[in-house]
């Protein structure tokens, strides 16, 4: 239900203002809007850069105690990974365990960007393997040739062993906006 939730925003996102590719500006910027508005949010954002690009991005959740003080507790951490271009070609989540004290990894997003199509997958980590499964979800974008997006595909699977199903399709009559968001 939430990869579903997840591909009607992703189309909702891309049929508003207007989208382009995932590069290290867009994530510059979510970061920045994260930061300036923490005013009645229940966490605190911190991030690692190299140069202009930031290569990590720390969530931590804020509680409070009866007087009042403030303790930061780790929740999410996201590390990016760019082309030589600047566009985005990975996001891996971690969730921190409170039990070992430590990050672990949760899931992938790989952004692939072609002459005309982009891609946007998603696949978790499996823990007994080690490694990221194959994708369960996708999303398609077609591209005008300023690298705006024109047309929306979305596809999701229960299971990697399974058949991509088709999930929404959307053509985008302006040029939009690709926004991306945290889980």
């Amino acid at each position: 239900m939430k990869k579903l939730f997840f591909a009607i925003l992703m189309c909702v996102a891309a049929m508003s203002a207007k989208a382009q590719v995932l590069t290290s500006e867009t994530v510059n910027h979510i970061y920045s809007e994260a930061v300036s508005d923490q005013t009645n949010s229940d966490f605190c954002f911190n991030a690692e850069r190299n140069g202009n690009d930031i290569t990590a991005m720390y969530v931590y959740e804020k509680t409070f105690d009866r007087k009042g003080n403030m303790t930061l507790t780790p929740h999410l951490k996201h590390v990016y990974d760019y082309a030589a271009d600047g566009t985005l070609n990975s996001r891996v989540t971690y969730r921190w365990n409170d039990a070992q004290e430590e990050w672990e990894c949760t899931s992938r997003y790989d952004y692939i960007l072609t002459d005309e199509i982009y891609y946007a997958k998603y696949s978790r980590y499996n823990h007994q393997t080690n490694s990221f499964d194959e994708p369960t979800e996708k999303m398609v974008y077609t591209m005008f040739p300023d690298y705006s997006i024109n047309h929306v595909i979305s596809y999701h699977r229960d299971s990697p062993s399974v058949p991509f199903q088709l999930m929404s399709e959307t053509s985008v009559s302006e040029q939009p906006w690709l926004f991306a968001w945290f889980n």
